[in-house]
């Protein structure tokens, strides 16, 4: 039996995430794909626009054989994060023979100077070399990083100019001229970070570059045979502000798989977006000025608030009120701290995840529990295999939860359930759909 992991949001799902699993599988020769997917809350510091268990149905009916659920403070974070969790999860399941990601145009155009064409292995070898500079740190690397910091830049700027600088003059073995490509795509610097995460499991699992056909990461237009995730949350968004939702299908049909297209016009009725996320942001914001020290929150003990970052946010606290989630980050954002910094640290406010969470989880071994959202019958014989080698409990009946994790688990998978709950609320609240606990809800069986 031979399995590929995929790594996913799934914001919204689409006919490129359709191409990527069929293709995973078919490069890979994998009987399996499973997902590790994000739940109700990304990595760009929002609420997913669809529910986790749409997404995951999406999937399952469009080629994933089963799919878990990467726990929320390593979803919402930084792409090391992100990464690190997600990456950990695979290899713990013990069946994952393959890791297939996608990569930005990889192969063409990426040196101003000369028009340079690779094959996947080399540019995956290229995105290996990085991630073991990042990995090992070397005191030249290091050095210039803290140059570059020193000197105003932002941590992707300094990383960026520090990397290049080092491959130029200490690994020639690296290309240099790639690290522009590499570094200005969130795929590709994800593409990184899972072969820094493989690396530093020493993980048996092989990295597989897939590359990205149709529209770009960031690109908002439909056009083409793949458009961007992010030009469909644009499209939901402009026709939802629009108040004529039933145009979407008009707009969105061709991008979306057949055999979702009912599940994608329901998921359409009832989206979330960030400016849901206001009244519990005000509400932290005002807490900042409670007199009773037990309500206060402290800004800087949140992941992502830095000092500077806590005051100013301090500071501008009242001007945020009244303000969409978009025009609040842009408010706060500065030329050393980015709009996507700003918005997941909005995000872990509202969460309430901690620093001292993220540094209790890692310390005690990352990861407590896969939690299921859904699988296919066909693929019985792969949750046999997991639940034979997996190095953690495969989370099916929730109810279980407090028997089977330990107390550090406990609190992850509390601080889950939770952030799901929040997301059920807004839907409750804005659409009337009855509320349901993370206990009553049973992964989906296709």
């Amino acid at each position: 039996m031979r399995t590929v992991g995929i790594i996913a949001e799934y914001n919204p799902f689409h006919t490129g995430h359709e191409y990527h699993l069929k293709q995973a599988k078919k490069i890979t020769g994998a009987d399996y794909a499973i997902v590790v997917m994000s739940p109700d809350f990304v990595q760009r510091g929002e609420p997913a626009i669809f529910d986790k268990y749409t997404r995951a149905e999406m999937a399952l009916l469009s080629g994933a054989d089963a799919v878990v659920e990467l726990p929320v403070c390593y979803a919402a974070g930084s792409a090391e994060y992100f990464a690190e969790g997600a990456v950990r999860m695979l290899d713990a399941l013990g069946v994952v023979d393959a890791l297939c990601f996608g990569v930005e145009a990889a192969m063409e155009g990426m040196s101003g100077e000369a028009n340079l064409l690779i094959t996947e292995k080399e540019w995956c070898s290229v995105l290996q070399s990085v991630a073991s500079i990042l990995l090992d740190e070397p005191e030249e690397f290091r050095e210039t990083l803290q140059e570059g910091l020193r000197s105003g830049l932002t941590f992707p700027q300094a990383r960026h100019q520090a990397l290049k600088e080092y491959c130029i003059r200490c690994n020639p073995a690296v290309l240099a001229a790639a690290l522009d490509s590499i570094l200005s795509s969130p795929n590709n610097i994800l593409g990184v970070e899972y072969c820094k995460a493989l690396q530093k499991l020493n993980s048996s699992i092989s990295p597989v570059l897939l590359s990205r056909k149709g529209s770009q990461y960031s690109d908002l237009s439909l056009k083409g045979e793949y458009c961007s995730a992010s030009a469909i949350r644009h499209m939901i968004r402009t026709v939802w502000e629009s108040r004529n939702p039933g145009a979407l299908q008009d707009f969105l049909s061709p991008y979306i798989p057949a055999v979702c297209a009912e599940h994608f016009a329901a998921a359409c009725q009832t989206p979330v977006f960030a400016d849901d996320l206001l009244p519990m942001l005000t509400q932290k914001l005002i807490y900042a000025e409670c007199p009773s020290r037990s309500a206060c929150i402290c800004f800087d003990e949140i992941l992502d608030i830095s000092p500077d970052l806590s005051e100013r946010i301090q500071n501008l606290r009242f001007s945020c009120i009244g303000k969409s989630f978009d025009e609040i980050v842009s408010l706060i954002k500065t030329k050393q701290i980015t709009e996507t910094h700003v918005r997941r640290a909005l995000l872990h406010l509202i969460l309430d995840i901690r620093r001292e969470d993220i540094e209790s989880y890692r310390k005690n071994g990352t990861l407590f529990y896969a939690r299921l959202l859904g699988f296919r019958r066909e693929a019985a014989p792969l949750l046999h295999e997991i639940k034979k080698r997996s190095a953690l409990p495969l989370l099916s009946k929730t109810a279980h939860a407090s028997k089977l994790l330990s107390d550090v688990g406990l609190a992850m998978w509390n601080q889950d359930a939770a952030a799901s709950h929040l997301y059920r609320i807004i839907m409750t609240a804005r659409y009337g759909i009855p509320f349901q606990t993370e206990y009553e809800i049973s992964p989906m069986i296709l």
